[in-house]
């Protein structure tokens, strides 16, 4: 049989076997310089946002903005999208959706396309879904459902629900606080004039008890649907059958009730049964009735008045028919409950056997309840609010407790807002005292003091829900026995602001600073900016101190709209803005352009960071009138008035003594003018755009005239502030521009590359020494140890918190030293937004790397999706990683000494779909990409 076996490869197959060989090679060659297409991910939409919250529930708009998430698949653009809106989840098809099939419509945009279906009525349920067109046309899949609901959208929807409360009445005092001088135009020594009497008042209240409410109500069966819209004044806790109704803390957040007054919307349909239910509202003092005199005179407002609500639940049941409860006389009330005492400033007094088991649950026998009142609504309008609530964040152990006289300090280790929660014990009307030092100057009377009364029922827990505290230690007094640490535990609030961003970096210095950062931001915004600790007062300047460190952490959009509207409602008719928003204190001299000016640049900050022309429009007249009143206060352009740049180094009662006040203030002009031209040509006002920019210009001309030394290229006394805002606020002629900056530098080396800022200068230095390129000026000043400094004010002095002064004291506070968090996300990780293209359309990736730092980790959730950045230092050489939000594009600066030495996931530019090269830049290869992830590499560079 042998002889008769053939070959088994014949020179035909051998033939083939070649071919098919020469045939993979070519491939493998073809692999190694096209990049790899893989099966293309579906580009469904998601993240679904209407007025950009998730599922909100009643919005009190007809017409309101959606908007979506863009996978960020390589090089996705969005060309078109299609929008289906329906009364129910079920009718989300082409053919069926009854409120709103817009078709394909043709743009790019993907974060604020207006709901242009069937009119909206109040209580509305719209259901939608979207789905997109890409660069190739290519039609993606639908997204998932997203909501919203509609609110009360007019006073009539409340169907008649009145706003009731109690028999209590102002007290005497509060009466003639309203009857003393109107001081809020007055000087400070006048003001401190009459602090005494006034913290005698003060001193002297000690019942304020909340107001407790209550109905009973039947149902024929459980809701298919139940809403419940609630407005309590000043502050209100809201139960079902002994439950409490969401987890809000504070609300409603605090306004000009005289100009607008927010209401919460509940979905209660989950816990309301068949038959009897109990609806309970608790009704603190708040703002609206502030019990405490404060220096900054709140209780003054015209508004000031006893605790009131207004209230309706509206419940569907299966076959479609409908109930209404409404706030009414049928309501019973009650001010004998265990709350004795509250107020936002001063703190609360909790008589616990004065406890009511039961009060807001079914079958509660009421007996000595009385019938409401029908008491006279706020002036305000009524309007949902749209932010996110305030919230637990933390609860934070005490971490030792000592004891000192009759005192027993508990430390919580860190510097928190809230309050704290205490576990006690004692005999029956033992009375225990507990105060959260902290710095009392600015509330005329009791401070930060909670009373408990105990019912003598073993042990007992206690925490109060209408007053807040900026604390780190615990001073309580009463006790009979030594407590243990545990025994206190400090609970942090904030507003529920989802985090947006995060930082980590090689130097441990620099995380920490990023940590007491984000600890600082969360304590201090509390509905609004504030110190928690001695004012609790939003002032304006906070914006421009603190806006970017804020907005690259936290989803703050919401928070500074609702900011801006409160600059909106105190504005005087004349355009005069007061520095502190909102409130009934005027100044002036506390005060100053870049104060009042928030009403400008606000809105203009919004816009670049999130795209928002909205707040721009609704904004406009009153930053005209600001602009306008400004201009009555000026001298050939120039402005001697206002606060400078306060809290500079080497300031003499906080006033700045290296920077002339009428310097920051005239820059403040102009810049304003800056503002809105190019407001006015956004919003498509042509001839008015070019009015600002010819007051622009005579603006300029002028400040130069009174301020800059041709010969010398200083502004003013050359300070760093002189210096750099004149920069970077636009005022500096191009001819001189470089000895402009070459003067800044010399300033800063003669400060030995400390810096002297306030706050006015400190937020614009950093990034602004990076864009004059000199980064090793920003880092080296950044890292200084000794004073003054970012790291002497915080980690030298053991600062767990951020504190007012260069000196690391007074109170928390990230308006001074939070500016360094600005740097580093915008120059250190590089992510910026475009000036042309706001609202991160555009994102441009700088990375600044010539400091000693070897890696930067960071990342920023944008409007359009996360933004990352993550650069290391390899051996000669440079590694980015990247990731763009899909419908957007990036510009990258690599540090590169040519582009054929970077590579992009290791292949060359030239090679790499969706990469171009666009040129050289200061020893960077510019380089521009569409979304998706990119690994780039730079080799060759003998710095690193």
């Amino acid at each position: 049989m042998s002889g008769l076996q053939r070959s088994s490869r014949s020179p035909l197959r051998e033939q083939i076997m070649r071919v098919a060989l020469t045939l993979c090679l070519i491939l493998l060659a073809v692999q190694a310089a096209v990049p790899v297409v893989l099966p293309r991910q579906s580009d469904a939409p998601s993240v679904l946002r209407c007025e950009r919250f998730t599922a909100p529930l009643g919005i009190d708009v007809s017409t309101p903005r959606l908007g979506w998430i863009v996978p960020p698949r390589r090089g996705i653009l969005q060309t078109g999208y299609q929008i289906l809106v329906a009364s129910k989840q079920s009718l989300l098809t082409e053919e069926s959706a009854d409120l709103w099939n817009s078709g394909k419509v043709t743009s790019s945009n993907s974060i604020a396309v207006r709901y242009s279906g069937k009119g909206l009525t109040s209580g509305s349920s719209c259901f939608w879904k979207v789905r997109i067109w890409d660069e190739d046309g290519k039609q993606s899949s639908w997204s998932k459902p997203g909501s919203w609901t509609v609110g009360l959208l007019s006073a009539d929807d409340w169907q008649g629900a009145q706003w009731i409360g109690s028999d209590l009445t102002l007290k005497p005092y509060q009466a003639a606080l309203k009857a003393l001088p109107d001081f809020g135009m007055e000087s400070e020594s006048e003001i401190w004039g009459m602090a005494e009497s006034l913290r005698t008042m003060g001193k002297a209240v000690t019942e304020a008890p909340a107001v407790y409410l209550r109905k009973e109500v039947n149902l024929s069966e459980s809701p298919v649907r139940a809403t419940a819209y609630v407005c309590g004044l000043g502050h209100f806790e809201f139960s079902i059958n002994g439950k409490k109704v969401g987890d809000f803390l504070l609300d409603p957040a605090y306004t000009d009730y005289d100009k607008r007054v927010g209401y919460q919307v509940f979905d209660v349909t989950s816990v309301l049964v068949r038959g009897r239910n109990a609806l309970g509202v608790v009704l603190g003092n708040g703002w609206y009735n502030l019990i405490t005199p404060h220096a900054l005179r709140f209780y003054a407002a015209d508004y000031v008045n006893t605790p009131r609500l207004l209230f309706r639940l509206a419940v569907e049941y299966a076959d479609g028919t409908q109930k209404s409860v409404l706030s009414g006389p049928d309501w019973h009330f009650t001010t004998s409950g265990p709350i004795r005492f509250n107020c936002v400033l001063a703190g609360e007094t909790y008589d616990a056997r004065m406890e009511m088991p039961g009060w807001d649950r079914p079958h509660y026998s009421a007996t000595d309840w009385k019938e409401a009142l029908v008491l006279d609504p706020p002036r305000g309008k009524l309007m949902r609010q749209m932010i996110y609530p305030v919230r637990k964040q933390e609860e934070i152990p005490a971490t030792r407790v000592e004891r000192k006289d009759s005192v027993w300090r508990f430390d919580l280790g860190v510097e928190t807002a809230g309050w704290v929660r205490i576990r006690v014990r004692g005999t029956r009307g033992q009375r225990i005292t507990i105060r959260l030092p902290g710095a009392p100057t600015h509330t005329l009377g009791r401070y930060q003091t909670l009373e408990l009364i105990l019912s003598g029922k073993g042990t007992e827990v206690y925490e109060p829900c209408f007053c807040y505290a900026g604390f780190r230690y615990v001073d309580v007094e009463g006790l009979t026995y030594q407590p243990k640490a545990s025994d206190v535990t400090g609970i942090a609030i904030s507003t529920g602001m989802p985090r947006s961003g995060s930082f980590v970096c090689s130097d441990e210095r620099l995380n920490k600073l990023q940590q007491i950062l984000f600890r600082t931001i969360r304590n201090y915004v509390i509905h609004i900016p504030n110190d928690p600790t001695r004012e609790k007062a939003g002032w304006t300047q906070d914006v421009e101190t603190g806006f970017y460190e804020t907005v690259y952490n936290f989803d703050a959009w919401s928070m500074y709209v609702k900011w801006q509207r409160d600059f909106l409602d105190i504005i005087h008719p004349n355009g005069y803005v007061p520095p502190v928003a909102p409130g009934r204190f005027d100044g002036p001299t506390i005060n100053g352009p870049w104060w009042g000016g928030a009403i400008v640049y606000a809105p203009w900050y919004i816009y670049q960071f999130y795209g928002d022309t909205a707040i721009l429009a609704e904004s406009y007249p009153s930053m005209k009138s600001y602009f306008g009143w400004l201009g009555t206060q000026a001298k050939d352009h120039v402005i001697s008035w206002g606060l400078g740049d306060w809290l500079e180094v080497g300031a003499v009662d906080a006033r700045p003594k290296r920077t002339p006040v009428p310097l920051t203030s005239t820059a403040a002009y102009c810049w304003f003018a800056q503002i809105l031209s190019r407001s006015a040509s956004i919003l498509g006002r042509n001839s008015e755009a070019d009015d600002y920019a010819r007051k622009t210009d005579s603006i300029r001309s002028a400040y130069n005239r009174a301020f800059f030394d041709p010969q010398s290229g200083m502004y003013g006394s050359g300070s760093q502030t002189s210096q750099i805002v004149s920069l970077v606020c636009g005022l500096v002629l191009p001819a001189k521009r470089e000895i402009v900056k070459q003067k800044l530098f010399e300033r800063v080396a003669l400060d030995s590359n400390h810096l002297s800022t306030g706050f006015v200068g400190t937020p614009l230095l950093l990034p602004a020494l990076v864009e004059l390129g000199r980064p090793d000026l920003a880092w080296s000043m950044a890292m200084q140890t000794d004073y003054p400094s970012f790291i002497d004010a915080i980690l030298n002095r053991g600062n767990t918190v951020m504190k007012e002064t260069w000196t690391g004291g007074q109170v928390q506070m990230p308006s001074l030293q939070g500016p360094i968090g600005t740097w580093f996300y915008h120059s250190l990780a590089g992510i910026r937004t475009s000036d042309e293209v706001p609202g991160f359309k555009r994102i441009v990736i700088r990375p600044e790397t010539s400091g000693t730092l070897t890696w930067v980790t960071a990342s920023h959730v944008t409007p359009y999706g996360e933004v990352k950045s993550d650069w290391r230092k390899i051996k000669r050489g440079f590694r980015l990683e990247l990731r763009i939000p899909g419908n957007t594009t990036a510009i990258v600066f690599l540090p590169a000494t040519s582009s054929s030495t970077v590579k992009e996931g290791g292949r060359s530019l030239e090679n790499v779909s969706g990469v171009s090269f666009l040129r050289m830049e200061d020893g960077r290869a510019v380089i521009q990409v569409g979304a998706g992830t990119y690994l780039f590499e730079s080799f060759g560079l003998n710095d690193f």
